[in-house]
């Protein structure tokens, strides 16, 4: 487990985008490192969701989850996010130049033990939505 290449995106992106960029920075290195086991895991945007993004992944990735609607809860991602956003904030970027760079830096200081407790929280995350019937767990 740990974390594929950081993509920060300076426009808006759409299916056609988005398959580029997994193709150029997910799909080798996650196979390299997974072989066919990798789990690709998305929230519902449209970017995701659209009918060319779906077929071009029913060929390259070997397994998907199927998102519910409204569940930033479940993602382990929304957690590295939020460490992600208190380190930046101690930098206190003033420029474009600097907030990507600082992103970019913490993004690569996040090795795989200090992922790993984030994916596998996974199963109690599950948990606690089912016991609230989708609702929020914290």
């Amino acid at each position: 487990m740990g974390a594929t290449p950081l993509c920060i995106f300076t426009e808006n992106i759409n299916q056609l985008r988005y398959i580029s960029t997994l193709n150029e920075y997910l799909i080798e290195q996650a196979n390299a490192l997974y072989g066919n086991v990798w789990i690709l895991q998305e929230d519902n945007s449209p970017v995701h969701t659209g009918k060319v993004a779906k077929a071009w992944k029913s060929q390259f990735v070997p397994h998907r989850i199927d998102w519910p609607p409204n569940s930033p809860d479940l993602a382990p991602i929304e957690n590295l996010w939020g460490v992600l956003k208190r380190r930046l904030m101690v930098r206190a970027p003033k420029t474009v130049e600097q907030l990507k760079k600082g992103i970019i830096e913490i993004w690569q200081s996040f090795d795989p033990e200090f992922i790993r407790p984030f994916c596998l929280s996974m199963e109690k995350r599950i948990k606690l939505c089912l016991k609230n019937k989708g609702g929020k767990i914290r």
